[in-house]
């Protein structure tokens, strides 16, 4: 909420996804984290958390018993936690969609098996939490998978169920994971010697080394993130920023650049309190 004086409070902490978000529009990271306007559950999202539980399912079992039948098995458990899941049933799908909807996340979850073979992983922690200090900033996330290679060296590895980036555009989508890789060396003291994408659609892995001179130019740029935050906070500053994203944004009601009125999002949550 706007402060008396029309200063937005600033959030007290973020998470390597709420960093891109700012830098992708700092009105919908208006919107979303500061005066936290509910959205609506999307087919994406909710594929992709689901494939995220089937996967975590898969790994939690020894490795040699990593098979494509027990995929089949995981995927079959996670589907019948999410059909009562309000991010599924929120979604209002009839019953073709639905079937056509879980058909997607078995498929997706099946191509896993297309970029590593799970047995051969190991996983030493699944959906990992972490919270670190990045400069003045606490920046909490959850790791899908953390493990070790072949040499001990640790990996941060995230699945993706959207389409692999072009590759002018891998870099800036390895940023999430690079701030990952820098939270896991300020919580365990061991810097992760590679990140990777694991894109399940293509299916495709994204992976990028990693380095002491590239984790501090993470660190560099979370704390100028961060700082840009704050005077966006203290200004009332958030623009839009067009872009094909918009297309699936939940926030265009309130925002200009489809005619809306982003004062209208501090009315809805006055009439809410």
């Amino acid at each position: 909420m706007r402060s008396v004086s029309g200063v937005f409070p600033v959030p007290v902490n973020l998470s390597p996804s709420r960093v891109d978000s700012f830098l992708t529009c700092p009105l919908a990271f208006r919107f979303s984290s500061i005066e936290k306007l509910p959205e609506p559950p999307s087919p994406h999202t909710t594929k992709g958390s689901l494939v995220h539980r089937a996967l975590e399912l898969l790994f939690a079992l020894p490795a040699a018993e990593r098979t494509l039948d027990a995929a089949d098995t995981a995927y079959a458990q996670a589907a019948d936690e999410y059909r009562t899941h309000a991010d599924f049933t929120g979604l209002g799908l009839d019953a073709a969609a639905a079937d056509e909807f879980f058909a997607d996340g078995l498929v997706l979850t099946r191509k896993y098996f297309d970029i590593e073979d799970p047995a051969a992983i190991e996983a030493v922690g699944l959906e990992v939490w972490l919270e670190a200090p990045i400069g003045d900033v606490t920046i909490r996330g959850i790791i899908d998978r953390l493990e070790r290679d072949a040499q001990g060296r640790l990996i941060v590895s995230d699945y993706k169920t959207g389409r692999a980036p072009h590759p002018n555009y891998q870099a800036q989508r390895m940023a999430g994971v690079n701030l990952y890789a820098l939270m896991v060396a300020e919580h365990f003291g061991e810097l992760p010697a590679r990140v990777q994408l694991l894109h399940l659609q293509e299916p495709v892995a994204i992976v990028a080394e990693t380095s002491e001179q590239q984790a501090r130019g993470v660190e560099r740029k979370t704390v100028a993130v961060w700082d840009a935050i704050g005077t966006a906070c203290q200004r009332g500053e958030f623009r839009p920023k067009p872009s094909r994203l918009c297309e699936w944004c939940s926030f265009q009601p309130f925002c200009p650049e489809f005619g809306g009125d982003p004062q209208a999002a501090l009315d809805l949550l006055a009439a809410d309190d």
